[in-house]
């Protein structure tokens, strides 16, 4: 595994840890005071552990925003520089959009950050028999539009370091496909969603893989989701903390 494809693992494995080893420096063991049940509570909103917890996500924000540049990523500069593709992202959101016009066609690609809070290692096996690890694959979906169809195109894939994976091709009504919400959603999958990608002859994966790659759904695109979502991932995190400082402080 590369040392990129690594990096979302290792941060969501050691955060824990090092905030354990944090704490564990700066714990004085106590006697654990005993409150008489005539003492008067304190106001609502002022208990005795919110300034303990106000302090100790101070010090994980001051922590995780340790090294952290205010200026734009490399990465993402070059995605707007390049004018191809468009992003669409809210805060706290866990769904990023990247989109852009191919022709008459219209491409609307979505992924989810929440992949690299939940890594599932996939083995698999190399060419000298040793058992590898690979990098979890960032959910993303693809919807291909075009002015002259009725229908839509729905790529369910997985991005990772070493480019896109195809899962599943799926053709649907163009108002189906387009459409949002749970009851959408269940439509879509009580309908035909065609055959698991690797089950195609190779001659039409190699082809519909052709297809992708001139629409730059490639290699560049799938590194720029690994890096976005890491970097979202992070921003976000900080920001959830600074919300939750400011509830407690209030």
């Amino acid at each position: 595994m590369s040392l990129h494809a690594l990096r979302p693992v290792l941060r969501s494995a050691l955060r824990p840890a090092l905030r354990t080893l944090r704490a564990s420096r700066v714990s004085i063991p106590r006697a654990t005071a005993v409150r008489a049940f005539h003492v008067s509570r304190p106001a609502y909103g002022s208990g005795e552990t919110d300034s303990e917890l106000a302090a100790a996500i101070a010090a994980e924000i001051a922590y995780e925003s340790e090294g952290a540049s205010s200026s734009k990523p490399g990465f993402l500069q070059e995605l707007e520089d390049e004018g191809v593709w468009s992003l669409s992202d809210t805060a706290n959101s866990d769904d990023v959009v990247v989109s852009r016009k191919f022709g008459d066609e219209t491409l609307k690609l979505t992924f989810q950050i929440s992949d690299l809070d939940n890594p599932e290692a996939v083995e698999s096996v190399d060419a000298d028999g040793n058992v590898v690890e690979d990098p979890a694959y960032i959910t993303s979906s693809l919807l291909v539009t075009k002015s002259g169809s009725k229908k839509a195109l729905l790529i369910d894939l997985g991005a990772s370091p070493d480019g896109f994976e195809v899962t599943n091709v799926a053709i649907y009504d163009k108002g189906l496909a387009e459409a949002d919400g749970v009851e959408a959603d269940w439509k879509r999958r009580s309908s035909y969603m065609g055959p698991q990608f690797d089950t195609l002859d190779s001659v039409v994966q190699d082809a519909f893989q052709a297809y992708l790659a001139e629409r730059g759904i490639d290699a560049a695109l799938s590194n720029f989701i690994v890096s976005y979502s890491e970097y979202k991932e992070q921003k976000d995190y900080v920001g959830w903390l600074s919300d939750v400082k400011e509830f407690v402080n209030a």
